[in-house]
């Protein structure tokens, strides 16, 4: 009786494993580890980090529909007109313009562009001293970086910016001079006087000409400001130097536009004003000046 119960039981078993209803060990190969997804490191948690990649400043409010302002902004241009003769503040090199006037302008435009999100490209215009006023009355450029101080005769006649740099007018001098009536240089639309000084007055159209009459022995003395005047006593193979402050602090810096531009120049203003308060405008200073 024993035995037969365990034969059924047996048998019952094969049966059950046939029907599929249990199955036998796995085999070797499905036991083997299945591979694994690569781990990916995570990134550091640094607070804020991810916030730099969607941080900007609000725009200002969108000028009107044809005014000047709009006009610039549509034109994705700026004209900027800017003196090449005047070391350390504009003039050429073998990699074209450069001195603190023509970084001033690429910033004052920059500045535009990140206020009013419009990414803008100056259009340079060199333009000597002379023809400063002339060029912005006749609308020639958007705007005017040029070494030009303020007088209250040039602002009748063109919008002017803040001051952006202060500086000295000097009397420059030659270290060995024989003439009796000495030759005073002068530069074409240029502000200043030789504070009583006697002689005989000789104009020039640029600075590259004054150089050479410089190297020449032609001139005794120049008027001008103390930053040009500290280049040109480099640059001279003759030997010059400051014989005298003639005022001080007297030369205020601007930018100007056009009259009829005044929304051109008040953004100019807030551009001139965030580069100063950002630290920039000093930077530019110490760098040229």
């Amino acid at each position: 009786m024993f035995r037969t119960i365990v034969s059924l039981s047996v048998v019952s078993l094969v049966g059950v494993g046939g029907c599929g209803e249990s199955r036998s060990a796995p085999s070797a190969t499905e036991t083997a580890a299945k591979p694994t997804e690569p781990s990916v490191p995570r990134a550091p948690d640094v607070p804020d980090a991810s916030a730099l990649y969607n941080l900007d400043v609000d725009p200002s409010l969108r000028p009107p529909t044809g005014s000047s302002l709009a006009r610039l902004l549509d034109s994705l241009h700026v004209r900027v007109c800017v003196r090449g003769d005047v070391a350390p503040f504009g003039s050429f090199s073998n990699t074209g313009l450069e001195g603190f006037e023509i970084e001033l302008a690429n910033e004052i435009v920059k500045q535009i562009s990140i206020d009013y999100k419009q990414v803008l490209k100056v259009d340079w215009t060199v333009v000597s001293a002379g023809e400063r006023i002339p060029r912005l009355v006749d609308d020639g450029c958007d705007l005017l970086v040029a070494s030009l101080s303020y007088t209250p005769e040039r602002a009748t006649q063109v919008a002017t910016s803040k001051v952006y740099l202060k500086t000295d007018k000097v009397l420059l001098a030659a270290a060995k001079i024989t003439r009796t009536t000495p030759v005073i240089a002068k530069i074409a639309g240029t502000t200043g006087d030789a504070g009583g000084l006697k002689g005989t007055e000789r104009t020039f159209a640029s600075y590259q000409e004054l150089v050479y009459a410089m190297d020449e022995g032609q001139i005794d003395y120049l008027v001008t400001d103390r930053p040009i005047a500290e280049h040109l006593i480099r640059s001279a193979t003759r030997p010059y130097s400051i014989t005298k402050t003639l005022s001080t602090a007297s030369e205020a810096y601007v930018a100007a536009t056009n009259k009829a531009r005044t929304d051109v120049l008040a953004a100019v203003d807030k551009a001139l004003t965030d580069l100063a308060k950002s630290g920039r405008l000093a930077l530019l200073q110490r760098r040229w000046l």
